[in-house]
């Protein structure tokens, strides 16, 4: 991640994050209020140093269902202490089951609903996460704070999309390109291929409109994306849409490539056509899988962004409300490097 530019310039040194799990809190939030009746079973869960696919074996495991029938809106990180949703279907069950109340996991509440829960449902995350050891000056770092506040950050996909060794890519080429291509790959593994391509394909647009200068100022061609909604709309820039995207209401659209009608023009397009045209082999991988073009914000905004600095401990704080598919790991890369 600190190899991609950022808007406001270098990382301003280094730090240690994650160096323990209660360093780094999500509280996931949901979109909307449970039905209160149906037979799936949502259940707010607290877990520690535990993924996501982890927690979902752990609870089919105690329950005697099929993991098949265990829905989530997103998936949170191992070394971390997580509140996420997710969704039990539990046909002819009228009583909520009893759950053990230590262990790496523990369920916070529940609530009758009438669907299963889907990638994507929640309306976002809150973070609390601690910065360690960190050598950077702390003037530049809340000054470089407050700007992320006021004008948000770029909005990369962060280091969990590439794997832990950051070589999902690379794997992906191989599996999908390689003489073995032809080898069935599980629904899963694909699917974590195929989103490894588009991000970094993502990823090098965005970059791209760093480095020219069409990050806080938009294109003519753009597509224009509404805050916190998956609409879009296709008009002129004019003033008007210019003072909306420099107040944060709209954001300019970026592919995530794929097939279909690109809605982007002029220099928006042009600036998008020389970098696939630079990545060749991603392009041709993501467009021979039959993919459909959709699209993302270039921007992410900073919701409730906090920070308190401990000059003796030299310690950060942080607390801030992203939106769904916005990653905390993209705002620290545009402060300070991982050590």
């Amino acid at each position: 991640m600190s190899l991609l530019p950022g808007p406001f310039g270098p990382v301003l040194g280094t730090a240690t994050i994650k160096s323990s799990a209660e360093d780094f809190r999500v509280r996931e939030r949901l979109g909307f209020a449970p039905a209160g009746q149906g037979e799936h079973l949502l259940l707010r869960v607290e877990k520690t140093a535990m993924t996501t696919p982890e927690l979902i074996d752990a609870l089919a495991g105690h329950l005697g269902i099929d993991s098949r029938h265990i829905g989530h809106a997103g998936l949170k990180d191992r070394q971390a202490i997580t509140e996420q949703w997710l969704s039990l279907q539990l046909p002819g069950v009228r009583s909520i089951p009893e759950f053990p109340d230590d262990g790496p996991w523990r369920v916070l509440e529940a609530h009758w609903h009438d669907r299963k829960l889907r990638v994507g449902a929640h309306r976002g995350n809150a973070f609390e996460v601690v910065l360690r050891e960190v050598n950077a000056d702390p003037a530049a770092l809340l000054e470089r704070i407050e700007r992320i506040r006021q004008e948000g950050f770029a909005n990369y996909f962060g280091e969990q999309r590439f794997g832990a060794g950051g070589d999902n890519v690379a794997q992906a080429l191989r599996a999908l390109n390689g003489p073995r291509r032809r080898k069935r790959l599980s629904r899963q593994r694909r699917g974590l291929y195929l989103s490894a391509l588009r991000s970094e394909l993502f990823n090098r647009i965005l970059a791209r409109r760093i480095e020219t200068g069409a990050w806080r100022c938009p294109l003519s061609g753009d597509v224009w994306l509404l805050d916190g909604s998956g609409s879009w709309f296709v008009e002129p820039l004019d003033e008007t849409l210019a003072e909306r995207h420099r107040q944060g209401d709209i954001h300019s659209g970026l592919r995530l490539h794929g097939l279909g009608e690109v809605p982007m023009s002029d220099a928006a397009l042009a600036l998008e056509q020389s970098v696939l045209a630079e990545h060749r082999e991603l392009v041709e991988t993501l467009e021979r899988q039959q993919l459909k073009l959709s699209l993302r914000p270039h921007r992410a905004l900073a919701r409730d962004l906090r920070a308190e600095w401990d000059p003796q401990a030299r310690t950060l704080r942080l607390s801030v409300t992203l939106g769904k598919g916005s990653y905390l790991t993209a705002l620290l890369a545009q402060l300070v490097e991982s050590v």
